[in-house]
């Protein structure tokens, strides 16, 4: 009997108790407004104004390839080459910047780098658009002020 009323306890508190989408150890939580194109997001340059507002490190300039739910994926369809403000879980080894040699400024400063060949094969190859796993997406203007 006591057994019985301990699954019917258990039952009827685990619907109050409310199961937050947990983050991976290797992934880390973002909050960025940018465009969408496709399946794209364009990160656009962060404001003063948004300091206070957005989650995660700051990926201004960068573009993500976007997964997630179908309930997400048909807002990112929706929403279209519009402004909005995204939602989501990035791996952090993607926010690692890939590129043979350093920024320096604008520019890119390689030691050692190749010499361009044309009869070499195995160049180093462009490391592949890093995936944001949507949340939510959040609609912001018609307009997309990034070109």
């Amino acid at each position: 009997m006591t057994t019985v009323v301990l699954m019917l306890t258990a039952l009827l508190m685990a619907p109050v108790q409310e199961q937050e989408k947990r983050i991976p150890s290797d992934s880390v939580e973002v909050s960025n407004r940018g465009c969408l194109k496709g399946r794209v997001f364009a990160v656009a340059d962060r404001t003063p104004e948004d300091e206070g507002t957005r989650v995660g490190p700051d990926l201004s300039g960068r573009s993500f390839r976007l997964a997630g739910s179908r309930e997400a994926m048909d807002q990112v369809k929706k929403f279209d080459g519009q402004w909005v403000e995204m939602l989501g879980i990035i791996k952090k080894a993607d926010l690692n910047d890939y590129t043979l040699g350093r920024r320096v400024g604008g520019a890119r400063v390689v030691i050692g780098a190749p010499r361009t060949d044309p009869t070499r094969t195995q160049l180093p190859q462009a490391p592949s658009v890093p995936v944001m796993d949507v949340t939510a997406v959040r609609f912001l203007g018609e307009s997309c002020p990034i070109k």
